[in-house]
């Protein structure tokens, strides 16, 4: 497992993104989660999810009071399906920010946003588009 810390200054906005997931990691993430507030239902999904410890799946959560994200890529089974979990736990993020703060969503602000967590995630979320790279690295956790 991976994990790496960004923050969206322009939005007073952090986010902790867990990479490489398996259930032996689900404590650790479910502090993280409890820390920014996730309770009740979500946090027992969040529970449930973690533990089964399936590939190819993730979860976001997001406390718009706290500006606090955290976001979870399991393991996959190619870098294909990284791409599919990547952008679809992204896509919540983005989603999430931009209702805080009230974002068209199809417009420009909403697009550079994309982009700036693209380039902040790009350090650890290209070693993943390698297959010779992405097994190497599911491998060490």
């Amino acid at each position: 497992m991976i994990k790496q810390d960004i923050s969206l200054p322009r939005y007073r906005w952090r986010v902790r993104v867990y990479y490489a997931v398996t259930r032996m990691y689900c404590d650790d993430i479910m502090s993280d989660l409890y820390d920014i507030g996730c309770r009740g239902e979500n946090l027992q999904t969040a529970y449930v999810n973690l533990r089964e410890g399936r590939v190819n799946t993730g979860l976001t959560f997001s406390n718009y009071d706290l500006r606090a994200t955290v976001m979870v890529i399991a393991r996959t089974s190619t870098p294909a399906q990284f791409l599919n979990s990547y952008d679809h736990e992204r896509k919540h993020l983005e989603a999430h920010i931009a209702d805080a703060y009230g974002l068209d969503p199809y417009g420009e602000e909403i697009a550079y946003l994309c982009g700036k967590i693209g380039e902040l995630l790009y350090p650890v979320s290209r070693k993943f588009v390698c297959e010779h790279c992405r097994c190497e690295l599911q491998s060490e956790v």
